[in-house]
């Protein structure tokens, strides 16, 4: 029997690639969460509010949607670190441009406020049509193969020929140039947040109660009592080997083909119809949102200098890109 994917936590850091998004359909990356934060203490189980009856929380808030870059903040400083990174390069008189952002499959309905959805897919339409996979299928692989940049490229971009040190001290020459400190990715990202180390995107910190509240609102009792729910009509539909919405969505076979096939297609129709009857993303958006909310009022410090630092970035990447 599938089982339910254990959360995987992401990290953040500076970036020598352009920062790397979530679907917007929050697919298994996004629905699988808290695995990195088990070392920390369970939170304590909130009291919840009357739960909406809903099939897409996308359009509904978070309390911690305003400590994390949201996807057209994210464009931005994307847009204002690879302007910054393609000008110092060229000062070296390196022929250098700072890679695209992958493109992100995000659906039509997809949150505008935070960069994943949480729940899964939650577009019934979408999930008879096309399953769990993006609209229109899966892209081709566009071919692009990964080459080892010039040494010289190496240093001015980092500040080290190291190639197992994601940044060095600087100080090289190229070209008659000197290379600043972390290279010109460095000093961009140092542009940007105002701070010695440049850190780009959402903070450790701000990363970590994500994952963490995530992991918490999927295997609290009463989400838990949601999904049981959810079993029971899966088995009406004559699906039978899925604890949870998680397990279905994650199933390795979806991803062997580019196109959905029949199986999919009956599975993903029948979690769209357990999840509207059970009230599946109502419930689970609403233990999410309590936990989300007693991890921000913990820390009433510690989540306004993690705002101030996002605000920092969005108001400089405006700069950056306005001049």
């Amino acid at each position: 029997m599938p089982r339910r994917p254990r959360p995987s936590r992401r990290t953040s850091g500076l970036l020598v690639l352009p920062l790397l998004l979530a679907a917007g359909c929050a697919g298994a990356n996004a629905a699988s969460s808290h695995a990195g934060s088990a070392s920390l203490p369970p939170l304590p189980k909130p009291s919840v509010g009357v739960a909406p009856v809903t099939d897409s929380a996308n359009a509904l808030p978070l309390p911690l949607d305003g400590y994390l870059l949201n996807p057209a903040q994210i464009a931005s400083v994307q847009q204002a670190q690879a302007k910054l990174v393609d000008a110092c390069m060229a000062g070296f008189g390196l022929d250098f441009h700072f890679p695209p952002a992958p493109k992100e499959l995000r659906e039509p309905d997809a949150p505008t406020t935070r960069v994943d959805g949480r729940y899964g897919r939650q577009n019934a339409q979408l999930m008879v049509r096309w399953g769990y996979h993006p609209e229109g299928g899966t892209p081709a692989d566009g071919g692009v193969q990964k080459t080892t940049p010039p040494p010289e490229v190496m240093v001015a971009e980092t500040g080290t020929d190291k190639p197992t040190e994601r940044f060095g001290p600087g100080g090289q020459v190229i070209n008659g140039h000197k290379v600043p400190e972390r290279g010109c990715l460095g000093q961009a990202n140092r542009r940007l947040t105002g701070t010695p180390d440049g850190q780009i995107g959402d903070p450790q910190s701000a990363i970590d109660a994500k994952f963490r509240t995530m992991g918490a609102a999927q295997d609290d009792p009463r989400t838990q009592a949601a999904f049981a729910q959810w079993a029971a009509c899966m088995k009406e539909h004559g699906v039978a080997e899925y604890t949870d919405p998680l397990a279905a969505m994650s199933d390795s076979e979806w991803a062997r083909t580019p196109q959905p096939g029949a199986r999919e297609l009956k599975v993903a129709g029948a979690d769209a119809d357990c999840r509207h009857r059970a009230n599946v993303v109502g419930i689970w958006y609403s233990v999410d949102y309590a936990y989300q909310q007693e991890v921000v009022d913990a820390d009433p410090a510690g989540m306004a200098k993690i705002k101030a630092g996002l605000e920092t970035q969005v108001r400089n990447a405006a700069e950056v890109l306005g001049s």
